[in-house]
């Protein structure tokens, strides 16, 4: 553990980059999954807004008569993803006119390859490759969101798992909203960690900055966003209810400056999503309506947890085991052409850590060690205090919420809470690792996990 300390700088640019080369090497190998197709016809808002100048055809339009599918997809999605697919396709010279057409759920394979569901080839792995290119970014961001938070050799050992995990390689090279999710919610932990170093205005602004694009990249990342906005507004609030005389002025200020950064981040996601500007409270509420109808429409159709017991179940087996899932409707599994292509990439060393999801064994020990990490870290008075409730509050909260909100065992909707767990498993290895070889890092620090 001392040697990963004495390395020079430049070792971590060449990890990074030998992950990210990774990563995209499996780009154009990784299984089909349908929603690529409907992800890349969402492309045509580019074109609609950037090449035809008729921002008119992607306004609300509140008698849902022109293009109804258009505006629904609209609404339930991020922007950040449709818009780089988009450009793609105008560098290669398509419109919408050229485009193939959204994957029909309610037909299989053939039928749908025979009506022009399945992507243009080479569109497609330019598409694939810009989603796993945001997808190594955030392996990036990870990895330096964990060693300014803890160390270094931590950031190693996170932002390799977090790069060689199979659920996110998966889902991530895929051409869908996985990788700019990802990216966003790592560009938001970053930019709050670095907050929490030192609370300059600029901070603030760059915190704002990175919760609006993280919400257009995903809705969903909305919820992580209010984990962090509490984790730095945490500190001021107890000083300022702790304040006597004109002491309440300085944490008054930060609570100011925070109230800021949420303004900031309602400006950009807004900027991003020009579907909303004509009606924007309307519209948030509608958002709201569809993608809750879109779960309750999931669950019918797929089938869902019945219980609590069932979605804890979901969790562990999804979270801790981490249970490779290719496709969530199970007719996928009698496709010739897609049960081939996931022989092929699992018998590729492209596939990740393969010995993921195999073992319920596994996963219990992923579970002991990410407990005792978050155990040991909230305890750990060497990592600067509100760095460490950062990282509680983002980890605890996010597995709650994900806990009791995820209807359906679908793998992909437990990708965000990955990198957290992640992070306290690589820590709890980190500090166990350093016991063992006598770190003096570590016996400074103290490694009792439970005294």
């Amino acid at each position: 553990m001392p040697t990963l300390r004495r390395l020079p700088g430049w070792v971590d640019a060449l990890w990074l980059v030998c992950l990210a080369f990774y990563m995209s090497a499996g780009a154009a190998s990784v299984p089909f999954h349908g929603d690529e197709s409907t992800l890349m016809v969402m492309g045509r808002d580019f074109h609609y807004i950037f090449v035809e100048g008729d921002l008119a055809k992607v306004l609300y339009d509140e008698t849902w008569q022109v293009n109804p599918h258009e505006q629904h997809l609209r609404l339930l999605n991020g922007t950040v993803s449709k818009m780089v697919y988009g450009w793609l396709q105008w560098l290669k010279g398509f419109g919408p006119q050229d485009l193939n057409r959204n994957w029909n759920w309610g037909r299989g394979y053939d039928a749908n390859a025979a009506r022009g569901a399945l992507p243009d080839g080479e569109l497609l792995r330019r598409t694939r490759l810009a989603s796993t290119l945001q997808l190594a970014l955030a392996a990036a961001v990870f990895f330096q969101c964990v060693k300014m938070a803890l160390d270094r050799p931590t950031a190693f050992l996170a932002s390799g798992l977090f790069a060689l995990h199979p659920n996110m390689l998966i889902n991530g090279r895929r051409a869908m909203m996985e990788g700019s999710h990802i990216l966003g919610l790592m560009l938001l932990l970053l930019a709050a960690i670095w907050l929490l170093r030192d609370r300059r205005w600029e901070r603030y602004v760059l915190l704002g900055v990175c919760a609006g694009f993280a919400v257009a990249a995903k809705h969903s990342n909305l919820i992580v966003c209010a984990l962090v906005f509490l984790a730095c507004a945490r500190e001021p609030i107890w000083r300022l209810l702790q304040s006597r005389g004109l002491a309440w002025r300085a944490p008054a200020a930060q609570l100011v400056k925070c109230a800021a950064a949420g303004a900031i981040s309602v400006f950009l996601f807004l900027l991003l999503n020009p579907a909303w500007w004509r009606a924007p409270l309307e519209t948030a509420q509608l958002t709201v309506e569809l993608r809750q109808g879109l779960l309750h429409d999931q669950v019918d159709i797929f089938g869902g947890y019945n219980s609590f017991a069932e979605q804890a179940a979901g969790f562990f087996q999804y979270v801790f085991v981490g249970e490779r899932q290719y496709y969530e409707a199970s007719d996928w599994a009698s496709f010739d052409p897609v049960s081939a292509q996931i022989a092929d990439y699992e018998g590729s060393w492209l596939a990740g850590l393969t010995i993921i999801g195999n073992s319920g064994r596994l996963g219990l020990i992923y579970l002991l060690l990410t407990f005792l990490g978050g155990l040991r870290l909230a305890r750990d008075k060497s990592v600067l205090p509100e760095a460490r409730w950062l990282l509680l509050i983002w980890a605890i909260g996010a597995a709650l919420t994900t806990l009791w909100l995820t209807p359906l065992p679908w793998a992909r909707y437990y990708l965000p809470l990955l990198p957290a767990l992640i992070l306290f498993l690589s820590y709890s290895l980190v500090r166990f690792a350093g016991a063992l070889i006598q770190d003096p890092y570590a016996k400074a620090d103290g490694f009792a996990l439970l005294d």
